[in-house]
């Protein structure tokens, strides 16, 4: 049945492409109020399929969520080992707009690759999983009972899926579960990981006067609020990368010797990096390489200013308030309420007089550390060289994905996270796309993996 799987999915290239378009073509934005019957109308667009290839659908609504979970199981194969598919159908914003080719949600093909938002995160990666499965069920059915976990809330770290797999661990219990949202470590050269870094997502907010004052009359006394946040960015990270938050490196467990060792013979140099970023330069704690400083060491980032007069033009004004949009990516041992609170206690040493300083958390997700000492290793490791012609290397990801603590510490599974995207495909960003090749060969992959995760088990 693999082989007839395989042959429909090779078959049906066009097709899948067309449904890949479909879907890209709806602008499910999460973090936008505006988008929000968008973001659901990609919700049913996947339910629809995976309700007509059989699966047992539900489509959740969690208490105080933003969008719903998609929760679809089939259980035709007892005694086989249960494996879970995990994806989103929601994507980020598009600003700046204007730097886009081709509009985002219009999706064009240009040298074999798809330029849409959500090509690479994650519509291509979780359409791959479901267009395995929709081949598998025409061809006999799947040899694994199977599950889909699918949220719309990855990109705004929401909690609908965290807490809907955390009050129901009991009945979604799986053996393994298979996470495709990230990329290959180079062109050609496929990736498992080890682990993934974590998420603290604030907004500091300063407040001075009780209204914007006139800064040829009150210039020089006032308490400027844009100035203040100013000085408290720069003091949070120094010019060598150190995060000066007291006590913040105190819990972090570096990578072993030989993990280390292993990263220093990828192809992902310091005139690579370079040249995917467009930049002249790197940043961040020298005494680290550039991949230790991706994968392995947490950060500080500053993501928008907002306050003040942005119009074009001028306009000579004090802002009353600011607000700095700062976000620390968190790597093993690290705990994101116990960052939050020592950033908290950290501000009112930083601010000036007559500002005041409040720090609000929109989002966290913890770091995670995926075992490897698995049989699912194995043989995705064989799926990936039947697929694509090479062997995975075991890596880590700089990028969080909030749901994951959630599903180790609920259901406890054999976790295999990877990703077939690549390095250049922009994702958060202006153009991103994925290469329609990627998506093919994914699909094929996932298709290998259900066959041999029977075989390992």
């Amino acid at each position: 049945m693999l082989q007839q799987a395989l042959e429909r999915a090779r078959a049906g290239r066009k097709e899948a492409e067309s449904d890949f378009f479909e879907f890209l073509a709806i602008p499910s934005v999460s973090s936008l109020r505006r988008h929000d019957d968008d973001t659901r109308r990609a919700c049913g667009w996947v339910a629809e399929r995976l309700t007509r290839m059989g699966m047992k659908v539900e489509v959740a609504e969690m208490p105080g969520g933003r969008h719903p979970v998609i929760a679809a199981e089939w259980l035709g194969q007892p005694g086989a080992p249960t494996v879970a598919i995990y994806g989103h159908y929601d994507v980020q914003p598009v600003d700046p707009v204007d730097e886009w080719v081709t509009p985002p949600f219009t999706p064009t093909v240009r040298d074999g690759r798809v330029f849409a938002r959500g090509a690479c995160d994650n519509k291509g990666q979780v359409l791959a999983g479901i267009k395995a499965a929709e081949h598998a069920f025409a061809t006999g059915g799947p040899p694994v009972n199977l599950r889909f976990l699918i949220e719309g809330e990855e990109e705004i770290s929401g909690d609908s899926l965290p807490r809907f797999v955390r009050e129901n661990a009991a009945r979604l219990k799986t053996d393994y579960l298979f996470l495709a949202d990230g990329e290959f470590t180079a062109p050609g050269l496929p990736n498992l990981l080890t682990a993934l870094r974590g998420l603290l997502y604030t907004e500091i907010h300063a407040v001075g006067s009780t209204a914007d004052l006139h800064s040829g009359i009150f210039g020089g006394v006032a308490p400027n609020p844009l100035n203040t946040l100013a000085h408290v960015i720069s003091a949070l990270k120094g010019r060598d990368g150190r995060i000066t938050i007291p006590g913040f490196y105190d819990p972090v467990v570096p990578p072993a010797p030989e993990e280390v060792e292993g990263w220093q013979r990828l192809p992902k140099d310091e005139a690579t990096l370079k040249q995917l970023m467009g930049v002249t330069a790197l940043e961040g704690e020298a005494e680290f390489s550039p991949v230790e400083r991706t994968w392995a060491r947490p950060t500080l980032d500053v993501h928008g200013v907002i306050g003040g007069f942005i119009e074009e033009g001028s306009k000579t004004v004090i802002p009353a308030r600011a607000t700095a949009k700062v976000s620390l990516r968190l790597v093993p041992d690290q705990d994101p309420e116990a960052v939050f609170r020592a950033l908290e206690a950290y501000l009112p040493q930083l601010t000036t007089p007559g500002v005041r300083l409040t720090l609000e958390k929109l989002n966290s997700a913890s770091p995670v550390v995926c075992g490897v000492e698995h049989p699912g290793i194995g043989a995705a490791s064989r799926s990936f060289k039947q697929a694509f012609g090479a062997e995975p290397v075991l890596v880590r990801e700089g990028g969080s994905v909030p749901v994951t603590i959630a599903f180790k510490e609920a259901l406890n599974p054999n976790l295999l996270v990877t990703g077939f995207g690549l390095p250049d495909d922009a994702l958060h960003s202006p153009n991103e796309k994925m290469d329609l090749e990627q998506y093919h060969r994914g699909t094929e992959m996932v298709l290998y993996l259900l066959d041999e995760l029977v075989a390992a088990s």
